[in-house]
């Protein structure tokens, strides 16, 4: 199994712009003949505090995602905003080779103004069960529990952390380290730029792999 992690350069508010940089890293990626290709948190429409207006885009992000995937035969785990109802979810999506929906998860760790998401759930791949998780997820009780409940073989980690608090640190690393070692899966996060970033992990929250700013990391399974 390969897989890339892409620390994208997101803009908010700029779907255009956005798509343009996500065409571009894809096929940037596709030079390494990946497995997966995993991309950030809402990385197509970014977010600002209270703007949900990228929820509308929902099914036109789906479609197009959905369209690459297919036409490159190869599986595609990305964030974008759900609309539901009369609020909205903070969701990252799974495609499949194939281009369908695999698997969806709700981030559990939102403010009160999002549907949150109260399960995790697994899909089975070639390679083994595979769960997705976002952000602040990994840092959550209850996903704890779920993740150790269903057991899956990998992990992919969409994240979205703030340029407002700074680069990642070590402090952060190891941070993230400790909650993988508490999980007990191989683990692959991936960063919006700015300030990017992406991790792999090992089951005991040993570090595999990781990057600075949007340089993607291409990992390979033996």
């Amino acid at each position: 199994m390969k897989t890339a992690l892409i620390p994208m350069r997101v803009k908010t508010g700029d779907f255009n712009a956005n798509w343009a940089e996500f065409e571009r890293r894809f096929s940037e990626a596709l030079a390494y003949n990946p497995d997966f290709l995993v991309f950030p948190e809402y990385c197509l429409t970014g977010f600002e505090e209270w703007d949900f207006s990228g929820a509308g885009l929902y099914d036109e992000i789906v479609e197009r995602v959905s369209s690459l995937a297919r036409k490159a035969g190869v599986y595609v785990v990305f964030g974008l905003l759900e609309p539901y109802k009369n609020c909205v979810y903070n969701s990252a999506l799974l495609i499949s080779r194939n281009g369908e929906v695999l698997l969806k998860h709700h981030k559990f760790q939102e403010p009160v103004k999002f549907c949150t998401g109260n399960t995790v759930e697994t899909a089975k791949t070639e390679f083994g069960k595979v769960a997705v998780i976002i952000c602040g997820d990994l840092y959550n009780k209850r996903i704890l529990k779920w993740v150790r409940r269903k057991r899956p073989d990998y992990l992919f980690v969409p994240m979205e952390y703030s340029p407002e608090y700074g680069k990642p640190n070590e402090e952060d690393v190891e941070a993230m380290a400790e909650r993988v070692r508490l999980l007990g899966v191989r683990a692959f996060i991936v960063n919006s730029y700015p300030p990017g970033g992406a991790w792999v992990f090992d089951t005991d929250g040993d570090l595999l792999a990781e990057s600075r700013g949007d340089e993607m990391v291409v990992w390979k399974e033996e």
